[in-house]
């Protein structure tokens, strides 16, 4: 992240010019403050049902909710937080390598414990905008005077249309930010001010680095990477005209991050082998199911009142699932007043080095956020000279925009705080209403955008009775493998797993690990499982090479129960082509009728001993004739019939 020379004009010092500790009370209040614009937020969720309703129990949401659920389970049961086989069984998931928040997760087990891991997302949601806000306030109170300078940007840090968006897709590992602005201050204390001892200065900031490697560990490289470019702007800066204070400041910074490179080695030495090298390690893309270079910024997504992104939108929520509410802004959204009120912060103290410092910054990581593949990609963004660095590689340059937000936001709290300390000690009764204004002009574009937007839609959440019901008195031998199957573009089920007390292992999963091309040995029939959860293309051919590659899988995996629950008239992401489909399709992968289960309003299920059967292959004309229009549970009684009755196609 960073650190500047708090002066406003060229006389190097020690010490900033204005803020200071913002005091208990301060604090309090501001937290206060953002607490409640969070809840407004989820409104919609507090005033329903917190352990029923969020934004939607499917794609990366879904997920998350598993997140919380797996390392409240596995501390309780003594089991790695880290590492998994409930989901792709046998070989599991590495969390790390996922988009998991393993320290939230810990935080959060009370609460994930007493009531439920929905709850626990929902808190989490409610909380990250309010901490990532006053994380921020605490940062700029030690160079602002006035604490509504601060707040304000707080405001536009954590409620940003960054955050926000990222918290209508379920992305906690976004959303939790709140570490960012700490490092600010802690190199600022390192590099700058160095009031306090190097080595305290240097413990904490290998402590932080540690929490926020289990907050986000691709958020920890941005950090990483805007950390680097701070040391080079800021280094250089005082290499060309202030080599005197460099040279005395030089000892205690070396040794500050001699301090907190060896906390941190020390304290991430296993998990970051864990990340890089454990069990189940994807050894690719790690923290997306995209090409990264392809979904960076452009400059027109500064600009954006909406998002475009259709598969975060509305175009195939059908489909995948997903945010049910109206379009807000594009994640990387600024508004022209965060931009009019930063030319206004120059005007008012062109000499201020933060300003200088933090504009430069912002600028940096903007052209950081920039895409450089895929339709639109610019080849000449600075992205592409590090693109195919180890590593870098894996991150979604667009994250940067976090780091633009909060330049911004500290750029925009210093210019409400210049105005107001620029006009009080004149005496003008209307200092304070022309700081409210100028904070208004910033905040005011971005509000306009997101009103609509306000309170959050959350929709009831779904789970087939059948796992509510049965899926309880499972235990841990089991292993399912429902329909629609868990991949990266069908996770549906996997809310399911945890909702229902992560009773059952699971074959197949979602997220990064989810993608055909990481099925391995198991890769064709993955695939055939794949296709037939997923109706975007057409569904696959239940010929005998394909339904016996399936049940290779099935073995390999070590699947005893083959599951599809009763479901009519709901989206496909919770239905995959059609309970009819999946009924048929599962009958002739098993080669025999399943029994009927009614319990909790009841599901076909095959158990490990009709894996004795050979597989029933079909035609693609067959299965559609025993499975089209059909929905009542009794003419979905009669689908495997109906497919069983053909004669086996010919290979």
């Amino acid at each position: 992240m960073t650190a500047t020379p708090p002066t406003v004009d060229d006389r190097p010092v020690v010490s900033p010019t204005g803020g200071g500790k913002p005091g208990r009370a301060g604090l309090l209040l501001a937290a206060a403050l953002y607490l409640v614009l969070a809840i407004i937020l989820w409104w919609n969720v507090w005033t329903g049902s917190p352990s029923g309703t969020m934004t939607c129990a499917c794609t990366d949401a879904g997920r998350m909710v598993w997140y919380l659920d797996w390392v409240a389970y596995a501390l309780r049961h003594g089991l790695n937080p880290l590492y998994s086989t409930w989901l792709f069984h046998p070989g599991g998931i590495n969390l790390l390598d996922d988009t998991s928040v393993p320290a939230l997760g810990v935080v959060l087990a009370p609460v994930t414990w007493l009531f439920g891991p929905v709850v626990s997302m929902n808190v989490a949601q409610t909380l990250l905008p309010a901490l990532d806000a006053l994380a921020c306030f605490w940062l700029l109170r030690r160079w602002v005077d006035w604490s509504p300078a601060a707040w304000v940007g707080g405001l536009l840090f954590g409620f940003s249309a960054y955050l926000l968006t990222q918290l209508t897709y379920g992305w906690l590992n976004m959303t939790a930010l709140f570490l960012f602005p700490v490092i600010v201050g802690l190199l600022d204390d390192l590099l700058v001010r160095q009031s306090r001892p190097a080595g305290r200065t240097g413990v904490l900031l290998g402590l932080v680095v540690v929490v926020q490697f289990f907050l986000s560990t691709e958020m920890l490289v941005v950090a990483a990477l805007t950390s680097a470019v701070s040391l080079v702007l800021l280094v250089g800066h005082a290499a060309i005209g202030h080599r005197r204070e460099l040279t005395k400041r030089l000892h205690h910074a070396v040794c500050a991050l001699g301090v907190a490179a060896g906390v941190a080695v020390v304290l991430l030495a296993y998990p970051l082998w864990f990340f890089l090298f454990g069990p189940a390690h994807l050894g690719t893309v790690v923290w997306t199911t995209n090409v990264p270079g392809a979904i960076g910024n452009t400059w027109g997504t500064f600009w954006h009142t909406l998002d475009t992104n259709v598969f975060l939108g509305h175009a195939l929520r059908e489909t995948f699932g997903g945010y049910l509410g109206p379009t807000g802004p594009h994640p990387s959204y600024l508004g022209p007043g965060i931009l009019l009120v930063t030319a206004v912060a120059f005007a008012l103290a062109p000499k201020d080095r933060r300003l200088w410092f933090f504009g430069a910054l912002a600028v940096v990581a903007a052209l950081l956020s920039l895409q450089v593949g895929g339709t639109g990609g610019l080849t000449w963004a600075p992205w592409a000279l590090l693109d195919h660095w180890p590593l870098l590689t894996e991150v979604v340059q667009g994250r940067f925009s976090a780091v633009v937000d909060l330049s911004l936001a500290i750029i925009v709290a210093l210019a409400v705080d210049q105005m107001h300390r620029w006009l009080q000690p004149r005496g003008e009764p209307w200092a304070k209403s022309a700081s409210a204004a100028l904070a208004t002009v910033a905040c005011g574009p971005l509000i306009i955008v997101m009103a609509p937007t306000l309170p959050f839609t959350v929709q009831s959440i779904y789970v087939p009775g059948w796992f509510t019901a049965e899926a309880p008195r499972l235990d841990p031998t089991d292993v399912l493998a429902p329909y629609p199957f868990p991949t990266a573009d069908s996770q549906a089920a996997i809310p399911w797993q945890a909702i229902t007390g992560l009773s059952y292992k699971m074959a197949g999963g979602g997220g990064p690990a989810g993608t055909v091309d990481r099925a391995g040995a198991e890769e064709q029939g993955f695939s055939v499982l794949h296709a037939a959860s997923l109706a975007l293309s057409p569904p696959p051919d239940p010929n005998a090479e394909n339904l016996t590659a399936v049940r290779r899988a099935f073995r390999q995996w070590g699947v005893t129960e083959v599951v599809v629950p009763v479901g009519s008239d709901l989206p496909a992401y919770l239905t995959g082509r059609s309970t009819a489909y999946g009924l048929g399709f599962y009958t002739a992968t098993m080669g025999t009728a399943p029994r009927f289960s009614p319990l909790g309003g009841g599901a076909w299920v095959w158990n490990h001993t009709s894996l004795a059967a050979p597989p029933h292959p079909t035609t693609a004309e067959a299965l559609q004739a025993c499975t089209t229009g059909v929905s009542t549970v009794r003419d979905l009684a009669r689908v495997p019939s109906c497919v069983l009755a053909h004669p086996p196609a010919a290979s």
